[in-house]
């Protein structure tokens, strides 16, 4: 995925195009996101598995490339090729990307966020099974509302980055999700409605603010990468988004570690469900830190 993302400070020159073009690759991510979600699973009742991995194998070799042909005639190739020739060994590479404070500061936000994120990816089956006491099959359910919800937030996201700067739309919905993760601890203890209906409305408030989450992250990058050309003479998109999917890699790594040590030390059982209901203010404190 790194030449895939690398390609968008070249596609996009302007910082509205790179939201716009962040917010479209989203969309489409959403929509297959959610095709995944329902299609597999009719795939596998009438074909099995085999069936369905080859059926979504090519439906994700056939999209690739057409973006590949797509944006072929868009790229710069004379400035790419100029730029490979003086290119840094790997080593000092990576040493002159960590010195860029602006990446730094960008990757720990996202490191944090990402924290968060996965915590939430875990916490969604246990949750549904032993705080709601619903069958597990509701798991799609909620990580559709996530999805719609997103959709629906997507051109609001845009156009606020417009009048206010996308930086500061994407810090503010990472405040907005470290306040409403935690809510998932307070459900059942709201005495409006039930417990069904108050994680329903949660999901949709975290759906609405996490779209800025995937929007913006790219499009802050391609202008990291922008700072960093302009002071090395390099153009080195790669290295610099090969370097925030490893560490959002890293931050899953970490994420797994806290989620299975909550529930070991706090309970994840229908009697004690301690450990469950602190993974949402854990992933709000990762939030709220990322914001910072």
């Amino acid at each position: 995925s790194a030449p895939y993302e690398g390609i968008l400070p070249e596609l996009a020159k302007t910082s509205k195009d790179r939201v716009s073009t962040s917010a479209w690759r989203v969309l489409f991510g959403v929509i297959g996101a959610g095709m995944g979600l329902v299609g597999s699973s009719l795939l596998i009742q009438s074909f099995g598995f085999q069936i369905m991995g080859i059926v979504l194998g090519i439906i994700a070799l056939v999209s690739f490339w057409i973006s590949i042909l797509g944006i072929k005639k868009n790229l710069d190739k004379k400035s790419r090729s100029a730029n490979f020739v003086n290119n840094l060994n790997f080593s000092r590479a990576l040493i002159t990307t960590l010195k860029n404070k602006h990446f730094v500061i960008f990757s720990l936000a996202l490191v944090l966020f990402s924290l968060g994120f996965n915590l939430l990816n875990a916490l969604i089956p246990f949750y549904v099974k032993i705080i709601l006491g619903q069958p597990e099959s509701l798991v799609a359910l909620f990580s559709g509302l996530v999805l719609g919800s997103m959709l629906l937030a997507l051109p609001i996201q845009t156009k606020l980055s417009t009048k206010f700067g996308k930086k500061k739309v994407y810090g503010y919905s990472m405040l907005a999700l470290g306040l409403i993760f935690p809510l998932l601890f307070l459900v059942g203890f709201i005495p409006l409605s039930t417990p069904f209906i108050q994680t329903v409305i949660v999901t949709i408030l975290i759906g609405l603010a996490l779209s800025g989450q995937f929007i913006y992250p790219n499009a802050i990058l391609a202008d990291v990468i922008d700072f960093d050309a302009k002071n090395t003479g390099l153009r080195r998109e790669a290295i610099y988004y090969g370097m925030q999917n490893t560490l959002q890699k890293f931050s899953f790594a970490i994420s797994s570690v806290i989620f299975g040590t909550t529930l070991a030390i706090f309970g994840s059982t229908m009697e004690n469900p301690l450990g469950i209901k602190l993974i949402g203010p854990i992933a709000g404190i990762a939030a709220i830190l990322g914001f910072l």
